[in-house]
């Protein structure tokens, strides 16, 4: 039972000094995976996350290793893509390359957005990005 005790409290400690860095940047939206696998034959990883950002939050500036091709579920938010905005909302969808720099500063509702990333494995899926 100890041993139990003691391996979860490590686990849960690991777990927050991971999400701390991300956190310590801003607003973190939750990201849900639904799905991944390994692209047979190659070095990449393929993601199928839902992000859910809060109502009236901005999403802190991050990157992501390789390509994310989304498309909005619900919700209107403003990305900006290193300087310039561009606004989604429900229906639309975007494409975002690797590495680039963006933050997502959320509309009067919650927005979710369904995202598939394609990224090499063992890479995070995404990283801050402080100005």
């Amino acid at each position: 039972m100890l041993k139990k005790l003691v391996f979860v409290s490590a686990a849960a400690a690991i777990a927050l000094a991971g999400s701390g860095l991300f956190a310590a940047e801003g607003y973190v939206p939750t990201r849900t995976i639904l799905q991944q696998s390994d692209v047979p034959g190659s070095n990449y990883t393929v993601v199928m996350a839902v992000t859910e950002i809060a109502a009236n939050m901005t999403a802190a500036r991050h990157t992501h290793p390789g390509s994310e091709v989304a498309y909005v579920l619900a919700g209107e938010a403003e990305f900006n893509i290193e300087g310039q905005v561009k606004k989604v909302k429900a229906g639309e969808s975007f494409r975002l390359e690797p590495g680039v720099k963006h933050s997502v500063k959320n509309g009067p509702a919650v927005t979710r957005i369904l995202a598939i990333y394609t990224i090499p494995k063992g890479a995070a899926l995404a990283t801050p990005a402080p100005e």
